[in-house]
């Protein structure tokens, strides 16, 4: 995968930005996280974030006056959480850390002043190991003390000063600063700091040969290794002062540019979004005394911080949200799954499990596609073969049928040879609804001019959404070339994911939806509206169509029928599961999505893609398709249950019989379906159905046993134990022989190993139980 993608991806998702009261905080305190701990009573984990952020928090957390609170996004309802009040509170009743120097370093700097920048630059240099001696007038912190005197309680200072002692920081104090001493200072130290922030420097740039203060990020100033700052500003941002002095000091001690790699340590605004639409307004906690705010005070101002992060694709994704980060830490590890040889590439399952439905992006401010990311992901898996076969080998195997000879076909109109339209209705509609499927054929066919035709086959979305261009591009030429044999008709789609394709595969042909051409057309005799009100659900390949959707509500309110629409609809819906081939890449996954719509209605659903109806159905919700209000059949659709996979492809051959039997008089030249040579329960069924076996392949299994008798024989039972690899899986068959002949099936599985002796159809025996697999090669 190019680096450029997951570069674009990266850029868009926000999640990881820092939040406005870090971003915008001189020291870039954690507000975020500090709140939350304060909030929930772990008040030495809040501390523990001042001390990451904050040097000699004892000191400063006194002396935050809140430049960051007019930025927080709490400020944008009521008032920005007050976090000097929180870190006062908790400088007062936590338990400081413990002081970790590294190993003397062998550096050593000078500090001309005791102001708080000098104060926290000691306290950086000496966390790392380097010599710090600080020279200053009167007593040390004096300057500080009589700024901050209102600020600081009893034993603030000093405290600093302990801390300080104890990184083996060293004072010396002089009378003042004339030139004499300031020429010495000069003189004698390779690095020297001037803390502009004690008054006694006032004035004193000269005697050390300066004209100017030092650069406002890195604090250099025009002679080498001497740097200055902390001059006629706040408390904090003097303090962030020393801070970036030690950076910028430390990378003069090995040689470095003081200005390399200081992007971000001045203040920034944040590029994390936020969603502010559902926080509600809430008084802020004053405390009884501001100078000694309670823990509890303090924890219940802390409550009301809305903990800012987007996340905004996770809350309304069931995929992100199954596995629990974002569209950043996803993509990485995509991108590491991808690039690696060998090993196991865990991101698999979670690349095959994505719906490809661009909920995220349309939900995210900044377009973050995870979808277009793991669609990518699956070509690029596919062309290393590193695709598991089990993946999405079913729904092509699926596909395939659906654009097999047996059941694919195109006819003109009865008494056309030629037709300005055809319907193509997809593989799954008259595979699920199809006595209305005709129904619907012979009423376009009676009201549109020109002539109808009828294009019965897959679109091929499944090779697309699988990962496999060269496929999607064989069978988009297979399309194309049935299209112009039958005389180029501008095609009717039922399905929006068949639109999706043509739209990407297949420009050239002119398609419009099922939706527009109903509504410019009078509604069938048969039409009716339920009683109450109708949950309108979008399907998620019509995303990028608002002129679908309101043409699906236009029919409705034709229709006379009341609907509404869900909480996540037209341009922003959910996924019904089936997108992507998610339920048959990871079905539990894909399940979990289908049932993500659960709480968002307790109404009926109405869809207009009969993928999602069926994907809906299963989930336990009651769901109709439109064409259950036009050419209605049972009393209560909703409650239909969704054909499984087998009873879908035995559907569809039936209405291709009937289809070609019924409007052109025509008798089906493939063989007719046979009658079923087995009965099972329903437990049984359900099993094949979770396990993608097809009733067909249970009888090729049953068919082989009975003429080649490779079968296991339970004696106590008398039940029989069959297997056939066919194709690229094994089928075992549990059941047992009846007086008349048939075959009652009591179990079935399947497997992708190979088992040595495994009967493949069409070999025989003999050569079976030498030791050839059913490829012909030796095991």
């Amino acid at each position: 995968m190019e680096q450029a993608l997951l570069h674009d991806l990266e850029s868009r998702c926000t999640q990881e930005e820092a939040p406005a009261c870090r971003s915008m905080c001189p020291l870039h305190v954690d507000g975020r996280d500090f709140a939350r701990f304060m909030g929930e009573g772990r008040f030495d984990e809040a501390r523990a974030v001042l001390e990451r952020f904050m040097p000699l928090a004892g000191l400063c957390a006194f002396l935050c006056q809140g430049e960051c609170m007019p930025h927080c996004r709490r400020a944008e309802t009521d008032t920005g959480v007050n976090l000097p009040m929180l870190e006062r509170a908790c400088a007062l009743h936590s338990r400081p850390g413990k002081a970790m120097p590294l190993p003397a370093s062998g550096k050593s700097a000078t500090l001309a002043g005791s102001g708080l920048s000098s104060l926290c630059l000691a306290f950086e240099l000496g966390k790392k190991g380097c010599k710090v001696k600080i020279v200053h007038t009167g007593e040390a912190g004096q300057a500080l003390a009589a700024r901050a005197s209102d600020l600081l309680p009893r034993g603030a200072l000093s405290g600093a000063m302990e801390r300080l002692l104890a990184l083996r920081v060293s004072f010396e104090r002089v009378d003042d600063f004339s030139p004499d001493l300031c020429a010495t200072l000069l003189r004698e130290n390779k690095i020297l700091y001037l803390g502009l922030d004690d008054p006694a420097l006032d004035f004193r740039l000269s005697a050390f040969g300066l004209e100017h203060p030092g650069d406002p990020l890195t604090l250099e100033t025009a002679i080498p290794g001497i740097f200055a700052g902390g001059a006629g500003i706040s408390f904090i941002k003097a303090a962030a002062a020393g801070r970036r002095a030690a950076g910028s000091i430390t990378r003069f001690m090995q040689g470095v540019s003081p200005s390399s790699a200081r992007a971000g340590e001045e203040v920034y605004p944040t590029k994390l979004f936020t969603d502010l639409s559902r926080v509600l307004p809430v008084p802020p906690v004053e405390a009884a005394d501001p100078k000694t705010p309670t823990l509890a005070e303090a924890a219940a101002e802390a409550a009301r911080c809305i903990q800012c992060s987007c996340l905004a694709c996770v809350e309304k994704c069931a995929w992100m949200a199954r596995y629990g980060a974002y569209p950043k830490r996803y993509a990485r590890e995509i991108y590491n799954t991808l690039a690696m040889k060998v090993g196991h590439r865990r991101a698999n399952a979670q690349i095959n499990s994505c719906t490809l439905c661009g909920l995220c992006a349309a939900v995210c401010p900044n377009g973050a596609d995870m979808g277009r990311f793991c669609a990518e992901a699956r070509k690029e898996m596919v062309s290393s073969r590193h695709m598991p076969a089990s993946a999405h080998e079913f729904a092509l195997e699926d596909m395939v049928y659906s654009n097999s000879p047996e059941v694919a076909f195109y006819r003109h109109q009865p008494g056309h040879e030629r037709c300005r339209y055809a319907l193509f209705p997809g593989c799954r509609l008259p595979a699920s609804l199809p006595e209305q499927t005709g129904k619907l054929y012979a009423f376009l066919a009676r009201n549109l001019e020109g002539g109808v035709g009828f294009f019965f086959r897959c679109c091929s979305m499944p090779a697309k959404w699988s990962g496999r261009p060269l496929l999607t591009a064989s069978c988009a030429a297979g399309l194309r070339e049935t299209w112009e044999e039958a005389g180029r008709p501008e095609l009717i789609l039922a399905c929006p994911a068949c639109a999706l394709f043509f739209s990407a595969e297949l420009a050239e042909i002119p398609i419009k939806s099922l939706w527009e051409t109903l509504a410019a057309l009078p509604l069938p005799d048969t039409a009716r509206a339920l009683d109450g009100v109708l949950a309108l659900h979008d399907p998620c390949t019509a995303r990028d169509r608002p002129d679908l959707a309101e043409a699906a509500r236009s029919l409705a309110l034709r229709l006379g029928q009341k609907t509404e629409d869900l909480p996540l609809s037209r341009g922003f819906t959910r996924c019904c599961g089936y997108g992507g081939l998610s339920l048959f890449a990871n079905p539990e996954v894909g399940a979990e999505i289908s049932r993500s719509r659960l709480g968002d209605t307790d109404k009926d659903l109405l869809c207009w893609c009969v993928m999602c109806r069926e994907s809906l159905r299963s989930a336990g919700m009651r769901a109709l398709h439109f064409l259950d209000l036009l050419f209605p059949g049972e009393k209560d659709p909703a409650v239909r249950p969704a054909p499984g996979i087998s009873t879908r492809q035995e559907n569809a051959l039936a209405f291709r019989r009937a289809m070609l039997q019924n409007f052109w008089n025509e008798e089906d030249e493939v063989a007719g379906m046979e009658p079923a040579i087995f009965s099972m329960d329903g437990e049984v069924a359900e099993k094949l159905e979770a396990r993608r076996i097809l009733r067909s392949d249970v009888e090729k299994v049953l068919l082989h046993s009975k003429e080649k008798g490779a079968q296991f024989r339970n004696p106590q039972s008398g039940r029989i134990l069959s297997c056939l690899r066919p194709k690229q899986v094994t089928f075992w068959v549990e059941y047992s022989e009846n007086a008349d002949g048939s075959f009652t099936v009591h179990n079935a599985y399947c497997h992708r190993m190979r088992v040595p002796g495994t009967p493949g159809e069409g070999l025989p025996t003999a050569v079976i139980l030498e030791g050839f697999d059913p490829q012909g090669g030796r095991v």
